[in-house]
């Protein structure tokens, strides 16, 4: 009697000594679906707020001159088929139309426009110029029709003007008359090229 007395003894204070300094164990609560409180408080990262963040603060913009090159197959070389341009807020685009496969492009801030060719200076309103050069491309159609030419006023706050300033042995230039030295960024998408001048 007295050993079975011990060991009820006995496994009553094991019990109580486990429990008493033993680690704190308790239930996994099944999952519900439903997140905790302090998970709930704190928005997840949206993908709308991840836009609005790129487009508020845009990478890859600068007044440093950029090359990049394409070699699509001529014949044909690609033609410009036009100059489109538009405010946008924050900065200007302007919108070079070419159908077909895109050519090499440079973009760059020259002192000065001169014409391909004749080197004759290009009046362009503006206190700085945004030289660009497409390679191999034309301005013209197989009949030497001009598909773009001349120097045009845009109405934008930054970009004041373009002028079409050589279409010269596969080169096409185009200079942007603008407001000031800006930071730009220059890319393409399918049948265009196009130059985002920031104000």
């Amino acid at each position: 009697m007295k050993g079975i007395s011990a060991l009820i003894v006995l496994a009553t204070l094991t019990v109580a000594g486990g429990c008493a300094g033993g680690p704190a164990r308790t239930a996994t609560p099944a999952p519900t679906g439903t997140p905790p409180a302090s998970a709930a408080a704190t928005p997840p990262v949206t993908e709308a707020r991840q836009i609005t963040a790129t487009t508020t603060a845009p990478t890859g913009w600068a007044t440093t001159p950029v090359t990049v090159r394409h070699e699509p197959p001529v014949p044909p070389v690609p033609v410009l088929s036009g100059i489109r341009y538009a405010a946008h807020p924050g900065f200007d685009r302007v919108v070079l139309d070419i159908p077909g496969p895109l050519p090499g492009y440079s973009a760059k801030y020259v002192p000065e426009v001169r014409s391909d060719g004749s080197g004759e200076p290009v009046s362009l309103p503006g206190k700085a110029f945004l030289l660009i050069v497409l390679n191999p491309a034309q301005a013209h159609r197989d009949d030497g029709t001009a598909t773009v030419s001349g120097t045009h006023r845009t109405g934008l706050a930054g970009v004041e003007a373009y002028a079409v300033a050589g279409d010269y042995e596969g080169y096409v230039s185009i200079a942007l008359g603008v407001n000031g030295v800006h930071n730009y960024h220059i890319g393409e998408l399918s049948n265009r090229i196009y130059i985002d001048v920031a104000r």
